[in-house]
């Protein structure tokens, strides 16, 4: 049974109530959830703890996953000034409160760790909230007190280890904006679709000659900065792989292409996000020599040798495989 851990906060500063708190305590210790992303479902355990607003509040999380395993972590928090919940995306390498916490705690402008800003790994983007009945707002700015601090703390701590376990913060209003019974379904509807991947399609397209082909480096802020890839991006609901393939090279390259055969269709599983490839091999009269890249930071023609020693995106690897194998 997939076990979750879900936290919440007791009052701090002028609140008489934290909502999160009220929340955890009335979420259900085994629940049932089904797959948002297809068919099927699960119950799962939920492991419920009330955090300090302090320092030991903020590093426990993370001092437990020295020594335990959840397989989600959803932390929960109350948000003042919301009017409507908000999944935060962000953590920033920040602490400068307003107010002290609740053991007289008060730290400005000062980094949590020194490495920077942290993002969650989870995919929220390709959720469908607009679909959802109680409907969160996507953020990146958690903050910079207690609840920022507990979710970079956690963040780092799962980044560091190196463990593939999805964490969220999600800040909530306070009870005059939402009520118990529709903030646990808000809390089943992020837990359902943190325990299981989206599956998206993807086109792409490789240039070719006789012996090469072309290689394009992710920029610095996408996710996997720095590695290989080929040209393409994600296929929209109402387009086919052949016209999606056709449209991004247009939007990451400015090239007016055309296909001349599918070279294949690839699956690859990410920790997060499961992924179809479908891969064509392509052409055009405009020159590749002289590109503009406005999505990647550069752009290689290289042989079987070449490619080996490039770091590749993992769904890509196969394919560059396949290409090796026809001589290339």
């Amino acid at each position: 049974m997939p076990r979750v851990l879900l936290t919440g906060f007791t009052p701090f500063g002028d609140h008489v109530e934290n909502i999160s708190e009220k929340l955890v305590n009335s979420m259900p210790t085994v629940l049932p959830i089904k797959n948002p992303f297809g068919p099927g479902g699960s119950e799962i355990s939920v492991e419920k703890k009330i955090l300090s607003v302090d320092v030991a509040g903020s590093t426990w999380t993370s001092e437990e996953l020295e020594s335990r395993e959840w397989d989600a972590i959803l932390h929960l928090g109350l948000c003042g000034e919301c009017t409507e919940p908000r999944i935060e995306l962000r953590a920033q390498d920040s602490l400068n409160m307003k107010i002290p916490d609740n053991s007289g705690r008060q730290i400005a402008h000062t980094a949590i760790s020194g490495r920077g800003d942290l993002k969650t790994p989870v995919q929220v983007k390709r959720w469908d909230i607009p679909s959802w009945k109680i409907r969160p707002t996507l953020s990146s700015d958690a903050g910079s007190y207690i609840c920022n601090e507990t979710y970079y703390r956690t963040l780092n701590a799962l980044q560091v280890s190196e463990v593939d376990v999805p964490c969220l913060f999600l800040h909530l209003p306070d009870s005059s904006h939402l009520s118990v019974s529709d903030g646990i379904q808000l809390i089943r509807d992020v837990i359902s679709h943190m325990l299981y991947r989206p599956s998206i399609q993807v086109a792409a397209g490789v240039f070719h000659s006789e012996t090469q082909f072309l290689a394009m480096q992710r920029s610095d802020s996408e996710p996997g900065s720095g590695k290989w890839e080929f040209p393409g991006g994600s296929v929209e609901s109402n387009e086919s792989p052949e016209e999606a393939v056709i449209r991004e090279l247009k939007e990451e390259l400015g090239v007016a292409s055309e296909i001349n055969k599918k070279l294949g269709l690839w699956s690859f599983t990410y920790p997060f996000l499961h992924v179809e490839l479908h891969v064509f091999l392509v052409s055009t009269e405009d020159s590749l020599d002289s590109l503009t890249l406005s999505v990647h930071k550069s752009m290689q023609w290289v042989n079987s040798e070449d490619a080996s020693r490039l770091d590749w995106l993992e769904a890509d690897l196969p394919i560059v495989e396949h290409l090796q194998g026809l001589g290339y």
